[in-house]
C-alpha cells in the first residue's frame, strides 16, 4: 500500500526476495523446516494518507498481451487454491529495480514521520541494537529498496511486480500469486482494518502484519508446488539477484532482518497451523479477531486460549529533572526483546527462552537538555520462572554493553494480570539511570 506500515514496515504488503527463494522451496506440510529468523519497536513513524497521496509508480508499465493473459490464469488459480473470489480487477503494473526503488523512496518522503524515525534511532542506539549515529530511516529504506520484488497497495488497489526485462518468469509468476493473494484478502475482508500502522503499537503491528503476510506465503507456496516444475523454482532459488539479495539481508542488524522475516515465516508457521486444523475458513476467521502480540504469533496456544498482553506503562519525568522529556515509547514485545537479549552476532545464546513467558512490556527513551539520556524497560511475565529467566539474560547482557545500568526486581509486578515484572534501566551516566530506577543501586 502507499503508506509504510509502522516503523521499519516494507512499504505496501511486499513480498521480499528471500521469501520467494525460502519459501517456495520448502515443503509444504512442514512449516517448520523454513528458516525461523526476523522489521519494529518504538511510536509508529506515518501518518495515514488518502487514496490520493499515494506515490505514483515510475519506469512502469502493463505485461503485453500474452504475458497479461498468464497473469490472468495466475489469477484464476490462486482464487481457487485460496477459497476466494475477486470483486474487481486486479492489473499487474511492471517496475524495474530502479522504479521500485523510486516508488519506496517517494512514499518514504512523503508519509514517514522523519522526526519519530530519528527518536527511535537514538532509541535503538542506546539499546546496542544499531551503531552510533545510525539512521534507521535510511537503513531501512535501503534494506527495502534491495529486497522487494513485489507490493500490494490496498490504497490505490495497485499491484507492481519487479520485472527487469517486462517479461513474466518464474519470478513474477510466484510473485504475482503472492501479490494477488493480498488483493483478495483487502477485497475480501479490508487490509486497512488490521491497523498495522498504530503509533506505539510496534509488536501489535507485527503481529498482526504477520496474518496477511503468512496467508499470502501460504497461498503462493500452495500455488508454486502445484503449477510451477522444479527447473523454474531451482532457477528462482539459484538466481543471482536473489544471492545479492541474500547478502545484504545478511549484512543488516538482527532487528531490520530478523523482524523483516518475521511476518512470513513465523506468519506462515501460524497460519499454516490454523490451515491445518480448520482449512481456508478457519484462516478466513482470523481476520475479524487478529493476534494481539507476537507472544501470539510464536505461541500459537495463546491466541487460542485468548491470552492477551498485559498493559505496561512507562514512568513519568521525574519531577526533579527540570528540562527532560519523554521522547518517544513503544513496546517490544517477546521477538523484538529476544533479538535484544541475544545480544550482537546472537552470542547469548538462551534468549528466546528468557522471554517465552512474556506478558507485556513498555520502554521509553527519556532525554534532558545537555545530551543525558535514559531507557527505561518495564516487562511483566506470567510467571515467576519467567521473570527470573529474563533477570539473569538481562543482566548479562548490560554487563556485556558496559555503561551505567541497572535492574530492579518486581518492581512491575503490580501490573494487573501479570505473576512478575522487571525493569531494565539503562543510562548516560550513573545519575540519570539513579534518578529513574524504582530501585537502590
Amino acid at each position: 500500500m502507499s503508506q509504510i506500515l509502522g516503523v521499519r514496515r516494507l512499504a505496501a504488503f511486499a513480498l521480499a526476495a528471500v521469501v520467494v527463494a525460502g519459501g517456495c522451496a520448502s515443503p509444504v506440510g512442514r512449516p517448520g523446516s523454513i528458516p525461523s529468523t526476523t522489521v519494529s519497536a518504538a511510536p509508529s513513524s506515518t501518518a495515514t494518507p488518502s487514496p490520493s497521496a499515494a506515490p505514483s509508480a515510475t519506469a512502469a508499465g502493463s505485461p503485453n498481451p500474452a504475458d497479461a493473459a498468464v497473469y490472468d490464469q495466475i489469477e484464476s488459480q490462486v482464487e481457487a487454491i485460496r477459497q476466494l473470489d475477486a470483486t474487481t480487477p486486479v492489473n499487474p503494473v511492471l517496475l524495474d529495480s530502479a522504479g521500485v526503488a523510486a516508488w519506496l523512496a517517494k512514499a518514504n518522503a512523503e508519509q514517514t514521520d522523519h522526526v519519530a524515525l530519528a527518536d527511535e534511532s537514538r532509541l535503538f542506539v542506546a539499546l546496542g541494537l544499531l551503531p552510533a549515529g545510525s539512521s534507521l530511516e535510511q537503513m531501512e529504506l535501503d534494506l527495502q529498496s534491495g529486497q522487494v520484488v513485489g507490493f500490494y497497495d490496498p490504497v490505490s488497489k495497485g499491484l507492481y511486480v519487479l520485472s527487469e526485462s517486462g517479461g513474466v518468469g518464474p519470478l513474477q509468476k510466484i510473485t504475482f500469486s503472492h501479490e494477488f493473494t493480498h488483493a483478495l484478502q483487502d477485497q475480501n475482508f479490508g487490509l486497512d482494518k488490521l491497523a498495522t500502522d498504530a503509533p506505539g503499537q510496534s509488536d501489535r503491528d507485527l503481529a498482526r502484519l504477520a496474518l496477511p503476510e503468512g496467508d499470502a506465503t501460504l497461498s503462493m507456496t500452495l500455488w508454486s508446488a502445484q503449477y510451477l516444475s522444479l527447473p523454474e523454482l531451482l532457477s528462482v532459488a539459484g538466481d543471482s539477484g536473489s544471492v545479492a539479495q541474500q547478502q545484504q539481508l545478511d549484512a543488516a542488524p538482527p532487528i531490520l532482518r530478523e523482524t523483516l522475516e518475521f511476518p512470513y515465516f513465523q506468519g506462515l508457521t501460524f497460519v499454516k497451523g490454523v490451515y491445518d486444523s480448520g482449512g481456508w475458513a478457519a484462516v478466513d476467521r482470523l481476520y475479524a479477531d487478529p493476534p494481539a502480540s507476537t507472544s501470539q504469533i510464536l505461541h500459537p496456544e495463546l491466541y487460542t486460549q485468548g491470552v492477551q498482553p498485559v498493559a505496561v506503562s512507562v514512568p513519568a519525568v521525574p519531577a526533579g529533572l527540570s528540562g527532560w522529556k519523554l521522547t518517544t515509547q513503544d513496546t517490544l514485545g517477546e521477538f523484538e526483546l529476544g533479538i535484544w537479549l541475544a545480544g550482537a552476532g546472537g552470542r547469548n545464546g538462551g534468549a528466546s527462552a528468557a522471554v517465552s513467558a512474556w506478558a507485556g512490556d513498555r520502554i521509553g527513551l527519556y532525554e534532558g537538555p545537555a545530551g543525558q539520556w535514559a531507557v527505561v524497560l518495564r516487562t511483566a511475565w506470567r510467571s515467576a520462572d519467567g521473570a527470573a529467566a529474563f533477570d539473569g539474560a538481562v543482566r548479562t547482557l548490560l554487563g556485556q554493553m558496559g555503561g551505567a545500568s541497572r535492574v530492579c526486581v518486581g518492581s512491575s509486578a503490580a501490573v494487573a494480570g501479570s505473576a512478575a515484572g522487571e525493569t531494565a534501566i539503562l543510562g548516560s551516566d550513573p545519575a540519570a539511570v539513579a534518578a529513574f530506577a524504582p530501585c537502590a543501586g
